[in-house]
């Protein structure tokens, strides 16, 4: 017997070969190759000179109150607000009969949002390019870096990939969040979400000398690679099962099944 989402609105299960070239390395990678092309290529500079002011040896909006407060301390209010509500939400599934279609999406998206701050924390010990305002060349003390990895944790740059821009980053999970829901306008305004908090909030470190642009595509390469993990087991069909079917198809479908006592 052909079943169906509780709420027929779950899409059909992607490929396993095809989710993983196509959302987990190829987006990965692809992110990847941006952020060293960007590095290698001379652009982290360029556009890190934009903000700088060579008469003050300064970058003035490192300065900036409303930065600071709008994209430093307040940005983490998005990762971790979306963790929350995703996990309450899912917690409450136990006892909201409306919820439980939503709890595998819900816990997807907490853990997204939480695990990809652990894991970009964690990543800045080992990378060994510094904040731009840091550097010699930008008024600070630290000479620029011959190697992508530290030598040790001593030695970190502390700044690679960027936590603020990951926690803008962060909301992608809401990209999958609306697939494996099987709402395609969520999907795409996810997307949108994801990609407008990560930008917006990459701007605003760039601008104060806190990150290279190079370091917050890192971000959004790692975040984007923790999310098409976690999301995996929601849109890929395991083995040869037959794919859920979504919508009207998959209602149709399981009430033909029962009708011709299909086993």
């Amino acid at each position: 017997m052909v079943t169906s989402h509780p709420n027929n609105h779950w899409p059909v299960a992607e490929r396993r070969d095809t989710y993983l070239i196509g959302q987990v390395f190829s987006v990965t990678l692809l992110l990847v190759f941006c952020a060293q092309a960007v590095n290698l290529w001379g652009v982290d500079l360029i556009v890190a000179r934009w903000f700088f002011d060579a008469r003050t040896n300064v970058f003035p909006h490192h300065a900036s109150r409303t930065l600071e407060i709008l994209g430093h301390r307040l940005v983490l209010v998005a990762p971790v607000g979306v963790a929350i509500a995703a996990a309450g939400a899912a917690v409450a599934s136990r006892w909201l009969p409306a919820l439980r279609p939503w709890r595998g999406v819900l816990w997807a998206t907490a853990l997204t949002c939480a695990l990809g701050q652990v894991v970009i924390a964690q990543l800045k010990h080992y990378t060994a390019l510094p904040r731009p305002y840091d550097l010699s060349m930008f008024g600070g003390y630290a000479p620029y870096p011959d190697r992508f990895w530290a030598v040790s944790r001593r030695d970190a740059g502390g700044a690679l990939p960027s936590g603020h821009a990951g926690a803008g980053y962060a909301l992608l999970s809401l990209y999958f969040a609306g697939w494996a829901a099987g709402r395609p306008a969520w999907r795409w305004t996810g997307l949108a979400i994801g990609l407008a908090a990560g930008a917006g909030f990459s701007l605003v470190r760039i601008a104060q000398g806190a990150h290279f642009l190079s370091q917050t595509l890192w971000s959004a390469a790692v975040m984007w690679f923790i999310a098409s993990l976690l999301f995996y087991p929601l849109l890929v069909r395991s083995g040869s099962r037959p794919a859920r079917q979504g919508g009207k198809a998959g209602a149709y479908m399981a009430r033909a099944g029962a009708a011709n006592g299909a086993p």
